[in-house]
């Protein structure tokens, strides 16, 4: 029962149901009460209510790190809300947020965190597979808008975006690869599983998702034993030496650029602007921000000051995980998230799990361009996230005390 609920939460949180109905809006139209979202809320609610209710019993769990600073940083979230253009409907999307905190965190009290890390895997498998089948089937719900409202080749796949559905991928890559040494999936399934993954990848062709695979991959490569942690040094001084020879001539790094123009990337493909524009705002209320899903609503007022870098777009938020803390929160915002990433990262240390630094890795490398979950609603991000936390909070945690005798022998994924 809880495989299927499981199963259902995750596969309909990253759904664009929109698309799929023909009454597409976007994220940042105010009449935003149809099918995707009444459907949506619906689940995250009960997600939420469920979750709490299968850990009534463990309610001191969740007072330990690094589920402690989850609640604390989301108790500011809640307050920001209330001060945002529109209080009530930013408390909802916060909360739908919080909600898959805690259904992850109550599937792997329930069933164990290695079950859930393969759960995810075969979900995000399939969510892709079909995916790439709608891509080639009904191209009109696989692809995305440009800009310019032209059809573009990007596929969104059911994720309703290409960096959206690029993220599973990388993450079945990542995961997969954590958990090569087990015995859960046949041959036959990784093999599946990875032909999926990089054809999503190419068919998105999310650079994003491509580089978060490519850290996360390596950092679970590199700290896995000493030996491979001797690498690191000559991993930095090659990367130094890539990052020159491309200074001195950019058209390298213009091979990478989908237009062929090196300022495609130099300019993060417009980001930078934005991330000018964000910082500019973030000075004017530094300390407490402007509240949970305002981005869009101040982005508004400001666009002239865009319309002549990237025309009529405006940004729905600043593609980047800190500016983002910063204009929803302030300072105090980031201050808390901070807190909560050193805590994870601290028990990867203590716990010497090369896993759960790989994904945190994966995350933050993830959101370097993107606001990496914390836009709106509950998006395909935040679920890296917090697997993260639910991997770090059980490491410290008893194995007798964290998986009884109904669940799979390993304590960690």
């Amino acid at each position: 029962m809880l495989d299927l609920l499981l199963i259902a939460y995750v596969f309909v949180t990253q759904l664009s149901i929109r698309r799929l109905t023909g009454s597409e809006k976007l994220a940042t139209d105010p009449a935003k009460l149809d099918l995707s979202n009444i459907t949506k809320i619906g689940l995250w609610v009960f997600g939420l209510l469920f979750a709490a209710w299968l850990l009534r019993r463990h309610a001191g769990w969740l007072l330990r790190p690094p589920m402690r600073y989850v609640l604390i940083f989301f108790a500011w979230i809640f307050v920001t809300a209330l001060y945002s253009p529109e209080p009530f409907k930013s408390l909802i999307m916060a909360a739908s947020l919080l909600s898959v905190f805690f259904v992850f965190f109550a599937y792997a009290e329930a069933r164990g965190l290695p079950v859930l890390f393969d759960r995810l895997i075969q979900i995000q498998t399939v969510f892709l597979a079909l995916s790439i089948l709608l891509f080639f089937a009904v191209p009109s719900v696989s692809r995305m808008l440009a800009w310019d409202g032209s059809v573009g080749s990007r596929m969104t796949g059911l994720g309703g975006h290409p960096n959206q559905t690029g993220v599973l991928a990388s993450f079945i890559l990542v995961a997969l690869y954590a958990r090569c040494d087990s015995g859960n999936f046949s041959r036959l399934f990784k093999v599946f599983a990875v032909l999926v993954a990089l054809a999503a990848l190419v068919l998105t062709q999310s650079r994003t998702s491509l580089i978060a695979a490519g850290v996360g991959c390596a950092t679970f490569f590199l700290l896995k034993n000493r030996w491979n942690a001797a690498l690191i040094p000559i991993l930095l001084c090659l990367l130094a030496a890539a990052a020159l020879v491309i200074s001195l001539d950019s058209q390298i790094l213009a091979m990478f650029a989908r237009s062929g123009d090196a300022d495609e990337l130099l300019t993060g493909t417009g980001r930078s602007f934005i991330w000018e524009l964000s910082w500019s705002l973030i000075q004017r209320a530094p300390v407490f921000g402007y509240g949970f899903n305002s981005t869009y609503s101040i982005f508004m007022e400001e666009a002239y000051l865009l319309a002549g870098d990237v025309g009529i777009y405006i940004f729905p938020h600043s593609h980047n995980l800190f500016l983002q803390l910063l204009l929803y929160g302030g300072v105090i915002a980031l201050a808390l998230f901070t807190l909560l990433i050193a805590s994870i990262l601290r028990i990867a240390v203590v716990a010497r799990d090369p896993r759960i630094a790989a994904f945190l890795a994966f995350y933050l490398s993830f959101s370097m361009t993107e606001s990496a979950g914390f836009f709106q609603y509950a998006d395909n991000m935040i679920p890296i996230l917090a697997l993260a936390v639910a991997a770090a909070q059980f490491a410290v945690v008893p194995v007798r005390q964290a998986f009884r005798i109904n669940h799979p022998a390993e304590a960690l994924p």
